[in-house]
């Protein structure tokens, strides 16, 4: 054998290396999902050292393995779609893997109890409350819906929807003569390691009694719900260092057009983001995401 190895030194030789790699995705769209992949790389004249054999295998083995995750993450978010088409995601930008939204996280295992027609209607709804009042912040005037050609989708899902829900509703410049709020911003995506989510704006209250006068994430709602609320805001604070959250209450349910803000401290927070991280959990054994 030593002859024979010594014979092949000195010729030349031609290298194929391979590798391969399958497996079995079991939270997918279908049970049991098996894909697989397999590169491979024929090399005339092969003058590589071994050791640079087993690296390049090495290189084939990890793009294997990133295509067999990347196969896996789509699957789960088919899976996702298929079962409940209200689950919205973001594209992590650290991890460059897909997380869900802080809002499908909070309401997974409740909107299951309500109609998706009916959910849709509801929702859009409230984006056009939020664009309206992302509209004044940014532009300062409080203007129609029909006028911010932006929501029109959510218009038509609005007007032409059984619920007959209204699309003009609130009084934000209204909520504002009565609790001023400093350096209003339109708030951006923000970011915890699994999950993500865009609060509504970012300010600072303004002479309230209620409230400390310190950097604090505002969420517009339609109808404020003290628990949920505080489960959604939590996390926003979270992700931006804040420790105070406010719930902005714009609807037509009184003849102001606003109700009371309601206001979390760093204390509430806290007992609120713990119940985040629990349904987090229950989200991603469900989903596996």
């Amino acid at each position: 054998m030593n002859k024979i190895l010594d014979k092949l030194k000195t010729m030349k030789v031609t290298r194929v290396i391979e590798a391969s790699l399958s497996g079995v995705i079991s939270t997918g769209s279908f049970q049991n999902y098996r894909p697989g992949y397999k590169d491979q790389i024929i090399i005339e004249d092969c003058t590589l050292t071994e050791e640079e054999i087993d690296r390049l295998k090495d290189h084939l083995d990890n793009n294997n393995s990133r295509k067999f995750q990347e196969a896996e993450r789509k699957a789960t978010i088919e899976r996702i779609r298929r079962e409940k088409l209200n689950i919205r995601i973001y594209m992590h930008p650290v991890s460059k893997v897909v997380v869900p939204s802080v809002t499908s996280v909070r309401d997974w295992d409740i909107d299951m109890f309500i109609d998706e027609v009916s959910l849709a209607q509801y929702a859009s709804q409230s984006q056009i409350v939020h664009a309206k009042v992302n509209h004044y912040i940014a532009a300062g005037k409080w203007v129609k819906a029909d006028q911010i050609s932006e929501i029109w989708p959510d218009i038509v899902i609005v007007t032409q929807g059984h619920l007959k829900l209204e699309i003009d509703t609130g009084d934000f410049p209204g909520f504002l003569e009565k609790y001023p709020i400093d350096n209003m911003s339109v708030g951006t995506p923000v970011f915890l390691k699994d999950s993500a989510g865009t609060p509504d704006f970012i300010g600072v209250p303004k002479g309230w009694k209620e409230a400390r006068e310190v950097p604090t994430v505002f969420d517009v709602k339609r109808t404020p719900d003290k628990v949920k609320d505080g489960i959604q805001i939590a996390a926003y604070c979270k992700a931006k260092g804040i420790e105070q959250g406010i719930v902005v209450p714009i609807n037509n349910k009184t003849a102001q057009g606003w109700s009371k803000p309601v206001v979390y401290n760093k204390a509430s927070l806290e007992g609120y983001y713990k119940i985040y991280e629990k349904k987090r959990e229950d989200f991603r054994k469900r989903f596996g995401l």
